[in-house]
This record gives C-alpha cells, sequence and structure tokens, in this order.
C-alpha cells in the first residue's frame, strides 16, 4: 500500500514538473514571438535594399515584416493574397498554399513592444550603438552594427542587426557619424531612437543580417 502510494506521489510530481516546463515553454515562445496564429492579408510589399518589406493585416497581427528577397516569398506575398501568420521562431511564418516564407525582422516595433511582457517605469535604459549604413534610399535608410537594447523586446543578436532609418534631415547626421547613444522606452510611440544634441532620430525596425551585402543603391524604397 505505501509503494503504491509513493508511486502515485512520484507520477503526480513528475506531471507537476512536465506542467512547469510546457509552462516555461510557452512564455520562452511568446518572449520571442508575441503574435498568435492568425489569418491575414498582404496589404501591400515593397522591395528595400536585401528585404522585401511586407504589410500584414488581419485581426490578430498587424504587422510590417521583413523578409528575404527569395521566389518563395516573393509567391507567398502577393498584394491582397490570404495568409497565414502563424508563431515561429523569432518573427514567425507566413504561409499560403503550402509554401511558406520566414520573416527576418520586424519594423512595427510599437506592436512588438506592447506585446511582449515588460515592466514599465524605469530609468530610461541608453547604450552605445555603432553601425555602417548597408543600404541607402530617397527615404530610408539601412545600417548594420551593434544594437545592444533590442533584447528588451524579444529580439536577439544585438550584437550584429541591422536597423531601419529614416533619410532625413533629423537621422541624417547620426547615420554619417556611424556611432551614435540609443535610448529605449517601454512606453509611447518611439520605442528606439538614436539620441543627438537636440533630436532623437526614430528606429523604425530591426532585421537579421542578410547573406551577402547588397548594393547601396537600388531602384526601389518604401
Amino acid at each position: 500500500m505505501r509503494r503504491r502510494a509513493l508511486s502515485m506521489l512520484g507520477a503526480a510530481a513528475l506531471a507537476l514538473a512536465c506542467e512547469h516546463v510546457q509552462q516555461a515553454g510557452q512564455d520562452a515562445a511568446r518572449t520571442l514571438n508575441p503574435f498568435s496564429t492568425t489569418d491575414a492579408s498582404v496589404n501591400s510589399i515593397s522591395q528595400l535594399g536585401p528585404y522585401l518589406l511586407v504589410e500584414l493585416r488581419g485581426r490578430g497581427a498587424n504587422l510590417t515584416l521583413f523578409t528575404p528577397v527569395s521566389e518563395v516569398c516573393a509567391s507567398v506575398l502577393r498584394p491582397e493574397a490570404s495568409v497565414v501568420y502563424a508563431r515561429w521562431g523569432v518573427f514567425g511564418r507566413i504561409t499560403r498554399d503550402n509554401e511558406s516564407c520566414d520573416p527576418v525582422g520586424v519594423a512595427s516595433l510599437v506592436a512588438w513592444r506592447d506585446r511582449t511582457f515588460r515592466r514599465r517605469g524605469r530609468p530610461l535604459p541608453r547604450a552605445q550603438v555603432n553601425f555602417t549604413t548597408l543600404y541607402q534610399g530617397k527615404q530610408l535608410v539601412l545600417v548594420r552594427g551593434r544594437f545592444p537594447l533590442v533584447s528588451r523586446v524579444g529580439i536577439p543578436s544585438g550584437f550584429d542587426l541591422v536597423a531601419m532609418l529614416p533619410n532625413d534631415d533629423v537621422c541624417r547626421p547620426l547615420i554619417q557619424g556611424g556611432v551614435a547613444s540609443m535610448e529605449y522606452r517601454d512606453a509611447g510611440n518611439m520605442p528606439f531612437s538614436l539620441v543627438g544634441e537636440r533630436s532623437r532620430c526614430e528606429v523604425l525596425g530591426f532585421a537579421m543580417p542578410p547573406e551577402l551585402p547588397p548594393p547601396q543603391e537600388a531602384p526601389s524604397d518604401s
């Protein structure tokens, strides 16, 4: 009888441990990709240097994402196409007609931050960032470098990342310098910004680096 009771207690403890492990896995998955699986439509798509920039619209996901410039992504992400955006890895997976395109970055930083667990009211963290220009268009610039604060919204590889910045009078001096102080805010409409003496340059998005450096100039822009 005692042996049976010990066996039942052991089974209960094992089940509880498995439940904790499963919950921890779910929490970790949500930290990496805070959006749920949902139906969506491709609202717009354009090429920006070595990436496709796609805007998805749906009840559970209103996101602008970076994807590779590939045949499969171009096939999946046709304008106005109905797709499924699924939680997968860091930036999700977009599927249509049994074909899948895996995004490599996000340009909806407010939505991404707001769905990521965080503590409010902390002092504003800053860190030095170093970067070089990867692509320059008329409206947007891509820079590649070290952005250590991105882990606060579940984006990995801050030591080697691509950031999207406006090509305007505020950001241009900071871009040309290649070194700046980056600030993170856990509330408001500008989660990340490069801080100048009298202004702040909004960081519009982050993406994993492309495999090969693209040309500096490209005919299309967003």
